[in-house]
């Protein structure tokens, strides 16, 4: 490797890795504020099912259907095609990448169960990354439930699953 790196040097070939160390000019400052605009998450399109198995689901009813994309859970009407989303937060500009007990995931959701029976608006989702959390979240309100943290050595969750009395979740990393 090192020979063809020092190869492309002595031919003078541009590299596709390059360190930037430019910096921004002390004449240029930058503004601090919040733009008066947001944002709004109307429709997602895409599905890492290449990578994700099991990840689609029914909802409640057969008119819906449960998946996600990133770090969305998305919940789909298939007769209106209207989403609603579990996720999506805005986090500060300076925050770290992961924030303790934050309401939804911080990183790519890896897996997703539903709850069986009566309470099958149940889900619960676990998510890849070093602070890896399972969140449980409700399709009717798109709110969280609980979530848990599987620690600091946690590289994400692989697999998981609720429980049928539906009291405990089973998470993989």
């Amino acid at each position: 490797m090192e020979k063809k790196v020092a190869a492309k040097k002595e031919k003078g070939e541009q590299f596709f890795l390059k360190q930037i160390t430019e910096k921004v000019p002390s004449t240029i400052k930058a503004d601090p504020t919040v733009p008066d605009c947001g944002y709004e998450i109307d429709h997602v399109y895409g599905f890492s099912g290449d990578r994700n198995k099991s990840m689609l689901y029914f909802g409640k009813n057969n008119n819906e259907i449960v998946f996600s994309t990133a770090a969305l859970g998305v919940v789909q009407d298939l007769t209106t095609r209207k989403q609603r989303f579990f996720g999506g937060g805005e986090k500060d500009k300076d925050a770290d990448k992961y924030l303790p007990n934050w309401p939804s995931h911080q990183d790519d959701i890896t897996t997703i169960d539903i709850a069986g029976g009566e309470n099958r608006n149940i889900i619960a989702s676990g998510e890849c990354g070093k602070m890896s959390t399972v969140h449980i979240w409700d399709t009717n309100t798109m709110t969280s439930i609980a979530n848990f943290s599987l620690g600091g050595t946690a590289k994400g969750v692989a697999a998981l699953s609720i429980s049928p009395c539906q009291r405990y979740v089973a998470a993989v990393d």
